[in-house]
């Protein structure tokens, strides 16, 4: 089952590839391999990465280029399913852009 996409993770997505684009330097298709490959780890096993240590409601992982995917495991239908809130650079200030989250 895949990953539930939140529409701000969606938003920031594309913000990611518009950028990637824009500076030329990094090919954005890395940056997708690397998010298909983390949702694809957590399809099949979703308690692979931490907790955020600052805000334990959510998980996090680490992925191509400092980007940081948030996000939560919930019981939906007695299944644990993935739901990603955000994706992040890692120099972003990144509590209040967790805290703003929005379903």
């Amino acid at each position: 089952m895949k990953p539930i996409i939140l529409k701000l993770a969606r938003d920031d997505l594309k913000e990611i590839h518009n950028r990637l684009v824009e500076f030329g330097n990094i090919p954005p298709k890395k940056f997708r391999d690397s998010f298909t490959t983390f949702c694809a780890n957590i399809t099949s096993i979703p308690f692979m990465y931490p907790e955020y240590e600052l805000n334990s409601r959510y998980r996090k992982a680490v992925i191509k280029y400092d980007y940081i995917v948030f996000y939560k495991i919930e019981k939906i239908n007695n299944k644990d399913r993935a739901r990603i809130y955000r994706v992040l650079h890692g120099k972003q200030d990144i509590l209040p852009l967790l805290n703003a989250d929005v379903e």
